[in-house]
């Protein structure tokens, strides 16, 4: 009897192994799944804040008329600008703490239009949120005339770009991201 009992020694610490090397593959997919459902949950959320952005440049340009049909917002590109949004505009068409707005003409006011979107609103450290602020690094604005020569009856394509996929520990080539809206001011 003394001799089974001799045999079986240790069956009971490979079954603990076994077991553990179990649970260790679940527990490192479920952390797998978790940080793929935050990834689509960021890729969700740029989404949403690049569709507020392209709401908000169409509203503007529906409200300024005048200026779309001078073309003062046609061929805008956010990314051209290295400067674009360290530069206050003058005169600044929005009122700000303590502050009234500046009057503004038709052409003053597309710029500012411009400015506000791409780079959000001027305060004690510049520019903050916008395209540039509000997405990853190399996002852009883009307001394109669908006709050359822009006319009255002409349409526009708005287009908020940003890169999307790539950190700092991937090699991956980032994947272009694009919400884009057709307006008939």
């Amino acid at each position: 009897m003394s001799s089974t009992a001799h045999k079986q020694q240790g069956v009971g610490l490979i079954e603990v192994l076994v077991a553990l090397v179990v649970v260790s593959f679940g527990v490192l997919g479920m952390a797998g799944l978790q940080l793929t459902g935050m990834k689509h949950s960021t890729n969700g959320f740029n989404r949403s804040k690049a569709l507020i952005l392209t709401e908000n440049i169409a509203t503007r340009m529906r409200i300024n008329s005048a200026g779309v049909l001078d073309g003062d917002y046609a061929g805008f590109d956010s990314s051209k600008d290295a400067n674009l949004c360290k530069v206050k505009p003058v005169p600044y068409c929005q009122a700000s703490k303590g502050i009234a707005a500046q009057s503004c003409s038709v052409d003053e006011l597309a710029e500012f239009d411009l400015f506000s979107v791409a780079c959000g609103d001027w305060g004690p450290d510049g520019a903050t949120a916008g395209v540039q602020g509000m997405l990853p690094s190399g996002a852009k604005l883009e307001v394109v005339c669908d006709d050359s020569p822009c006319a009255v009856e002409s349409t526009y394509t708005l287009s908020v770009s940003w890169p999307e996929g790539q950190t700092a520990s991937s090699e991956k080539e980032a994947v272009l991201k694009r919400v884009q809206m057709r307006l008939r001011p």
